[in-house]
């Protein structure tokens, strides 16, 4: 695996908060403590619905490779979170990448990283990772003191209202154009949660929201927080 010296830096012993569209996290109010973190992530379009529950700024954005307009954000680090060992990373990323490259510190996840990812959630390497498990799984790859997740709860709500493309979805309607797939791959939520539980909250450094928390102990009673 190879680490980006710059951004290896610039996250080394930092506190982490990776902030997710998922609507679990309204009412949270957890602004303050994202804010409190030394860096924060957000995800693809990073649209900030109540900076009481989401906080107000924008550090680093892991994004799927499609377009996406940040200009208003003042944002330090742009990671594609899909690298050119999929299939249609030349198709629906390669440009995007080159585009951004113009503009910001960009760099794209490792390809052996997400080769593993990928290769752990199903035998037959067609479950695509979601972006906010790639970058959870990037992150903690990296000397970091703290990853704090919110809006983050593998589909056990749905997305925000403020999401360009769900937002009007029913959390079954967003499960079914997962569940559809693209050319054989498909986005297997339960799979994710599963490599999360199994993988990442051991980790002493990886910290949920309160949300996420009691999804944990109601599925598996056994993992370690």
């Amino acid at each position: 695996m190879i680490h980006e010296k710059e951004y290896e830096h610039f996250l080394k012993e930092k506190t982490i908060a990776v902030v997710g569209p998922a609507r679990s996290i309204q009412d949270s109010k957890n602004g303050d403590l994202i804010d409190s973190c030394d860096v924060v992530v957000r995800l693809n379009y990073a649209k900030i619905k109540n900076s009481k529950d989401s906080g107000t700024r924008t550090d680093v954005i892991y994004y799927d490779g499609s377009l996406h307009d940040y200009s208003n954000l003042k944002i330090k680090f742009l990671i594609c979170s899909y690298p050119k060992v999929e299939w249609f990373f030349e198709s629906r990323c390669k440009q995007n990448v080159r585009y951004y490259n113009n503009f910001y510190n960009h760099q794209v996840v490792d390809c052996a990283l997400y080769s593993e990812l990928k290769k752990s959630l199903s035998n037959d390497n067609k479950v695509r990772p979601n972006t906010g498990l790639i970058a959870m799984v990037d992150l903690l790859s990296y000397d970091i003191k703290s990853l704090f997740i919110t809006g983050i709860d593998f589909y056990r709500t749905a997305y925000l209202n403020t999401h360009p493309d769900y937002g009007n979805h029913s959390l079954d309607q967003v499960k079914n154009v997962f569940k559809s797939g693209d050319n054989g791959d498909y986005h297997d939520t339960e799979a994710q949660f599963e490599y999360f539980k199994n993988n990442l909250i051991i980790d002493d450094r990886v910290l949920t929201d309160e949300f996420l928390s009691k999804q944990i102990k109601l599925e598996n009673k056994n993992v370690k927080y």
